[in-house]
Order: C-alpha cells, then structure tokens, then sequence
C-alpha cells in the first residue's frame, strides 16, 4: 500500500507543481465564465454587426412607422434606406434595391405591398441565411405590429379597448420544494449555473482522462515503467497513476469552487444574469462531486488501458474516438433531457454509465429526480468502474512492456478475452 501511495504522491505532486496546472488553475475559470458572461454582454449591449436594410415603400407612409418601431425599441444598428425612384414605377425601384443588394451597399431589402394594411404582403431579399434572421427577429415583429395598429386605427378602435386587447400576461414563477414550500428562482441564471456545472464535468473528465493516458504512453516510451515494475504491481501502477491525477483535477477544482463561492458572496450580476450560491443546494452539490468522481475514475481507467496498448499518441488515437463519443453524445442529447426530464427515454438515457455524468447530473439540477434513481445511477457507475478496471489491468498488464507492433482492435479484443 505504501507503494501505491507513493506513486499517487509522485503523480499529484508533478502535476500541481506544473505551470500549466497553475496557468489552468486561475486562468480556468476566466475561460469557462466566457460561456456565461459574453453571451450576456452581447445581448444588453446591442453588440451585433450594424446592418443596412433597403425598403420599397410602395403603400407611402409605412416607411417612417417602421423607424417609429425602431426607435422605441432602441434598435440604433439597423440603418433604412428608402429605394424610390421619383416618377418610376415600384417595380424600377425594386430592381434599385437588388442591384444594390447584389453589390453589397445594403444587407437586405423589404418590398412593402401598395395595398400593405389590407394584404399584409411582404417580399424580402437578402443574400444569405444570416440575413433571415435580420427578417424573423427584427423586421417581421416590426411589421406585424403596424399592421395590427393600423388595422385597428382604420376600425376607429377606441385606444382604451386597443390597449385592454394587446394586453400581455404578467408571469410570477415559483419554485415548489420538497418540502411543499415555494421559492422565487432566476430560472435563467439557474439554468446556466447548471450548464457551466455540466461543461466543468465534461471538460475535466475529457480532460484528466486524457492526462492519464499520455501519463502512460510517456512512462512506457521512456522505458521508466521498467524501472517502476521491479517495484510494484501493474495493478498497482495503475491504480496509482489514476488516484494521483484524479487528486490534482480534484484540487483544482476546489480552487475554482473557492473562488465561485467568495466571488458570489459579492453579488456580482452582468446585465440581468446574478451569480449566487442559492441555486447550489447540497443534493446538487454531492451529485456534482460524486458524478465528477465516479465519471473520471470510469473514464480514467479505460484511458490508462488503452495508454498501455499504444507506443505513441498517435497510435491512440483510432481507440480514444470512441470514447469520447461517450462525453460528446450526452452532451448532444442534453435538450432532449431539458424538455422532458421525466420521460422513459430520459431516464433510462442517463442510466446509461458513460452518459450518466452529465445527464443525470443534468436532471439533477433542472428537476431533480427520486432518490433511488440517483443512487442506481451511482451504483451503475461504480460497477463500471469495477469492470473497466478489471478489463484496463488486464491490457495494462499485457501492454506496459510491448513495443514495437502498432495496437489493433483485434490485438485489443484479444487481450481482454485472454484470462
């Protein structure tokens, strides 16, 4: 035991003592708040691209009700330009707009219908996809809405009956809690808590797994595994590569932890998005730590199985694909899981060892599921770690002194059904 310990220090120790690790450590959590913070800077200071719409008001007047709209919604990056040549026909100035489409003076063009109010009728040019989303986000509400309003006017609608019909719900959300008793929640702000948990586990799993096994390519291309193996057990080494990685990822992510919580006792908040602690209750909170855990020990192992098979990083790189199919996928899946996390598919989806991680863990925060479900998925994994410990020790065993002959799936199915 004294041997395996002294491998886990060794591992954890060269690994904190790293500049990477200490670049990583504090310029971590700077990257990954990139996810949360930029999208929101973006949205509340208008940091879109300026954009040049051009607009053939056949109908007269529609025109300045459009910059109207846009004034009140403070949309000071969209430019309209009038495209009407005096005494020509709509048509001539239709065919002005395109040219000037075609040679990039304009971003897209609307055509407005002579009888808009009564036909509703909109043709849009523009040049690319991008530009339908200048249509669907901004141009099309903008004309709905006058036409709405002026359908009314025309109707000599009373401005009090107007203003009861286009009336909007005023919504209040609450949390109900096992207990029976509701909370007020940032639903926004919980469910990118909850996002920038998840992609902390999938960067940290991806990431220390991946360490573990070009731990293991190094030692075996430098033969210092040989010296190691008079000593101590493949086994041994195994367990001892993995356990001391797995401390220095656990370290550093009790650095970033620290430094959240500090952080959120300030009461930072960007734009509308607060950063608290009252979203991290303790079933969130131990569900974080154990799937962070089990998820790195189950992927570590089979990455250190594999580090022992293969002679070079490239040669590893036809067996880690698959794998990290295992992290890719439920990441892939996760929108399925946030609209129905109840459902048969679901739960049995995040049952799933190599997907449980980050899909149950998903669960977790945006509705929590029973008790017994979580434990089944913790009790799942760690069987899996149990077997794929098993399955690495055997390639482990076998791999760490062969060189030379580049690994195959066959010679990998081989090594495991050899007992």
């Amino acid at each position: 035991m004294s041997k395996v310990l002294t491998i886990i220090r060794k591992e954890y120790l060269e690994r904190v003592r790293s500049k990477s690790f200490v670049i990583g450590t504090l310029l971590g959590p700077a990257f990954m708040s990139m996810f949360v913070v930029l999208p929101v800077l973006l949205a509340t200071s208008g940091g879109d691209d300026a954009r040049t719409i051009g607009v053939v008001d056949a109908a007269g007047g529609v025109l300045a009700r459009i910059e109207q709209v846009f004034a009140e919604e403070e949309r000071t990056r969209v430019t309209l330009v009038p495209f009407a040549r005096p005494g020509a026909s709509s048509q001539a100035s239709v065919e002005d707009l395109k040219a000037a489409l075609q040679v990039g003076e304009i971003d897209a063009g609307v055509v407005l219908d002579a009888d808009f109010i009564g036909t509703g009728k909109v043709v849009f040019y523009g040049k690319s996809v991008s530009s339908m989303v200048m249509r669907d986000d901004v141009l099309r509400p903008a004309l709905n809405r006058i036409l709405r309003e002026s359908r009314f006017a025309e109707a000599a609608v009373p401005d009090s009956l107007f203003n009861y019909l286009s009336a909007r719900t005023d919504w209040t959300t609450f949390t109900v809690t096992a207990e029976g008793s509701e909370e007020q929640q940032n639903e926004e702000a919980a469910f990118i808590a909850a996002i920038a948990l998840i992609m902390i586990i999938y960067i940290m799993v991806l990431m220390y797994g991946n360490h573990t096994l070009t731990a293991v390519i190094e030692e075996k291309s430098s033969r210092m595994v040989e010296v190691l193996l008079a000593s101590v057990s493949p086994g041994n080494l195994m367990l001892g590569k993995v356990m001391g990685i797995g401390l220095a990822g656990l370290t550093q992510f009790g650095v970033w932890a620290l430094a959240f919580f500090l952080i959120s006792q300030q009461g930072v908040s960007v734009g509308s998005f607060s950063l608290d602690v009252h979203f991290l209750t303790p079933t969130i909170l131990v569900s974080f730590v154990m799937f962070f855990l089990l998820g790195f020990f189950l992927y570590a192992t089979l990455y250190a199985g594999i580090g022992a098979m293969c002679n070079s990083v490239q040669d590893s790189q036809q067996f880690q694909g698959p794998l990290t199919m295992g992290l890719v996928l439920p990441m892939m899946l996760l929108s399925l899981v946030l609209r129905a996390p109840d459902s048969t598919l679901s739960v049995v989806l995040s049952m799933i060892p190599l997907f449980a991680p980050v899909l149950m863990f998903m669960r977790v925060c945006i509705e929590t599921p029973p008790l017994w479900q979580i434990l089944l998925s913790w009790a799942l994994l760690a069987v899996s770690i149990w077997l794929s410990a098993r399955a690495a020790g055997k390639l482990f065993r076998m791999g760490i002194l062969m060189y030379g002959a580049s690994p195959t799936w066959a010679g990998l199915m081989k090594v495991l059904r050899d007992r």
